[in-house]
């Protein structure tokens, strides 16, 4: 698992060194997502919160980093919750006026209760897409799976790009 991640932030790390150090070209994101956990034969649903981070090296291609805290009680989401996890992803997306199109695949770590679920994360794939409103801020929808469905999210929320759409 370390030589995989360590092999992600090789590759990441090529990107952006080819990539101009252009702050308009980050992006941040969070929503409100409907999680669920594997536990045993069945599913345990999880409200969750999560937030990205992004650099768009070019036009279709680009990293983003993600993390969410998961629990089945609204009070407890940050406080106490029952999953976390963090991911490194690798983003490739595609743009038709104000929509925008985006598949994903990267590794994820995940932090679970023990009575959950024994997984500690592996590959992570999802899709998205982007309503943009106007030409910096986007209504994003967001699904993530997590070590073959270990853990999955389906998110809405928000996506600020600095330097707008382009």
């Amino acid at each position: 698992m370390r030589m995989l991640l360590g092999s992600l932030a090789l590759i990441f790390s090529l990107f952006a060194a080819s990539a101009q150090a252009d702050i308009a070209k980050m992006y941040f994101g969070a929503g409100l997502t409907d999680g669920s956990v594997e536990v045993g034969a069945s599913d345990k649903s999880l409200g969750t919160i999560n937030a990205t981070i992004g650099f768009h090296l070019y036009d279709f291609v680009g990293i983003e980093l993600a993390l969410g805290s998961a629990s089945d009680q609204a009070g407890s989401v940050l406080s106490e919750p029952l999953l976390n996890y963090q991911a490194a992803l690798l983003r490739l997306g595609y743009r038709w006026d104000r929509v925008g199109a985006y598949v994903l695949g990267g590794q994820a770590r995940l932090d679970i209760e023990n009575n959950l679920n024994s997984s500690s994360g592996g590959a992570a794939v999802g899709l998205g897409f982007n309503l943009f409103g106007s030409e910096t801020t986007a209504l994003n929808f967001h699904v993530l799976s997590i070590d073959g469905g270990a853990f999955s999210t389906a998110s809405l929320g928000f996506q600020y790009f600095f330097g707008g759409f382009r």
